[in-house]
C-alpha cells in the first residue's frame, strides 16, 4: 500500500529565481526543524554514490528516519528516495518503508510561484492495514501540509535575504568608486 499526500504553498519569488536543489542541500538542521513541529533533525551529505539527506520526523506517533538519495535534482524539481526508511510504530516497534519525497516549483505570476511537496510512503501489506487503523494517512496529510507551508516560508525568506544582500553589495560597490 502506498500513502501519497501532496500539498501546495505560494512562494513569494519568481520561479526562475528559485533553486530547490540548492535550498535543500543547504538547509540547516535548525531551519528544517523550524518548518514543522514533527521535524526532529536533518542533515545532508555527499559520498561516492552522490548526494543525500538524512531526515528524522515524528508523525502521528511514529518516529521515521529516512536516508534519502537524490534521484533527480534541478532548480525547480527535486526528487529524493529512501528505499529503507525506518518507521518506529509508537516510537518503539521498527518496520521498514520506502519513501519518495518530491518538491517542485512552478510559475504563477511574474513575482510568485507555487511549491508542491509530495510524499509517497510504501508499506508492506500487513503494515498498511495497521497504518489504516492508526490513521496514518490523516497524520501524514497534516504533516505534509504543515511542512510545505514551512518550506515555502523558508525558501521565500532566504530568497529575499539573498536579494537584499546582493542589492546592498552593489550599492556599497557603487559608493566606494
Amino acid at each position: 500500500m502506498t500513502l501519497e499526500r501532496t500539498a501546495r504553498a505560494t512562494l513569494d519569488a519568481p520561479d526562475d529565481e528559485i533553486d530547490l536543489e540548492r535550498w535543500l542541500f543547504e538547509l540547516s538542521d535548525a531551519d528544517y526543524q523550524a518548518c514543522a513541529r514533527g521535524h526532529r533533525a536533518a542533515g545532508s551529505y555527499t559520498d561516492e554514490h552522490g548526494r543525500g539527506t538524512i531526515n528524522v520526523e515524528s508523525i502521528g506517533g511514529k518516529l521515521i528516519i529516512q536516508h534519502y538519495r537524490a534521484a533527480r535534482t534541478g532548480p525547480s524539481y527535486v526528487e529524493m528516495y529512501s528505499p529503507r526508511s525506518r518507521v518506529y510504530l509508537l516510537h518503539v516497534i521498527p518496520v521498514t518503508a520506502s519513501v519518495r519525497w518530491t518538491l517542485t516549483s512552478t510559475p504563477v505570476t511574474g513575482s510568485t510561484s507555487e511549491l508542491t511537496c509530495t510524499v509517497d510512503v510504501t508499506l508492506r501489506p500487513v503494515l498498511s492495514m495497521l497504518g489504516r487503523l492508526m490513521a496514518s494517512g490523516t497524520f501524514l496529510k497534516r504533516h505534509v501540509e504543515e511542512e510545505t507551508s514551512g518550506f515555502a516560508a523558508d525558501i521565500s525568506h532566504k530568497h529575499h535575504s539573498r536579494k537584499l544582500c546582493a542589492r546592498e553589495s552593489a550599492e556599497h560597490t557603487r559608493a566606494s568608486r
